[in-house]
């Protein structure tokens, strides 16, 4: 009888011991599921929410950032417009946070996920925004000018690093319609309307200045309205074959009509 009922207990405890080992199993591998990580490119960080398992996650679209003293500084969703969503599996669903003024330092990014709807728990993932290059300017002398007027227009390299300007075909924009009216050029002996793109440096504190008669690309004094320019630069060398090429534009500016 005793050897029964000590049978019995064995039994008992193996049968408690295999459950919980079952659901241990389960605990981890809900875990294990969802990779988090954070991809960060220059302004954007990225938390990126995957599905490595075999069955859905859920995940609240909310992301909540704090800085090093615990403040909120940033929150993608407000709490009555989140929603709760699915992600599948070998899905990804990838938050975005816009650095594009936030100062250099520790930061802790929050989300909320889990196996179900219901059941959502907070994970915290430490991130740190590096310095950022100080960016050139692109800016007109003036916000207003007269019908007919010389414009005339700034690129200031702000960072102790050189960078490359493409000194022709700045694009000039009219913002009423969208359309590019001159492309302006500073050594340009051929082509119609431009000419080859032309990338120098700029050192530190360096300016690049043109100016424009108001004059289309056929030599047609342009409409009045409002109007923007563009350039292109780069942190590298085009001519190396290093391909970093990105865009600047001025603030919006008003040619007035005659008088």
């Amino acid at each position: 009888m005793k050897n029964k009922i000590k049978l019995a207990i064995i039994g008992e405890m193996a049968s408690m011991l295999l459950i919980l080992l079952i659901l241990m199993s389960f605990s981890t591998t809900a875990y294990a599921r969802v990779d988090t990580h954070i991809e960060e490119s220059e302004d954007v960080m990225r938390l990126v929410v995957e599905n490595t398992g075999d069955r859905p996650t859920y995940v609240l679209n909310s992301l909540i950032v704090s800085d090093s003293k615990g403040n909120i500084i940033y929150t993608s969703q407000e709490g009555s417009s989140a929603e709760v969503l699915r992600i599948y599996p070998g899905k990804k669903y990838i938050f975005e946070w816009n650095t594009e003024d936030v100062p250099e330092g520790n930061y802790k990014e929050k989300i909320y996920q889990g196996d179900n709807a219901k059941t959502l728990r907070s994970i915290s993932i430490d991130c740190f925004i590096k310095p950022k290059p100080r960016k050139p300017i692109f800016y007109t002398k003036e916000m207003f000018y007269k019908y007919g007027e010389k414009v005339t227009i700034t690129f200031k390299n702000n960072d102790l690093r050189t960078i490359f300007v493409n000194v022709n075909n700045w694009e000039i924009i009219n913002l009423d319609n969208r359309e590019v009216v001159k492309n302006l050029s500073s050594e340009c002996s051929y082509g119609y309307g431009g000419c080859m793109d032309l990338f120098e440096p700029l050192r530190f504190m360096q300016t690049v200045t043109q100016t424009w008669n108001q004059k289309d690309n056929s030599g047609k004094q342009v409409a009045p309205g409002k109007y923007m320019i563009t350039a292109e630069y780069s942190y590298r060398d085009p001519a190396s074959g290093i391909q970093d090429i990105r865009t600047i534009s001025t603030k919006k500016f008003f040619i007035r009509p005659p008088k």
